[in-house]
């Protein structure tokens, strides 16, 4: 009886060093930052590409269509 409650109280003091280091386990900080960066980055860059699309659409490409057709 001594040896299984021995072993049972060696499994719970493993299982609750284990459950201490997932929880002050603090390697995986860095992957969840740089995700939410590259996530702001991809927005910005979208953001960034449809704003120069809209301007070139509206504002360049008919001026230089102007242009050309008063040169012919």
């Amino acid at each position: 009886m001594r040896k299984f409650l021995n072993t049972v109280k060696t499994g719970a003091n493993a299982m609750a060093l284990r459950a201490y280091a997932a929880i002050h386990n603090q390697r995986g900080d860095f992957y969840i930052s740089d995700a939410v960066r590259v996530i702001i980055a991809v927005v910005l860059g979208a953001l960034l590409l449809a704003a120069i699309t809209l301007i070139f659409n509206d504002t360049v490409i008919p001026g230089i269509t102007e242009a050309i057709e008063d040169l012919f």
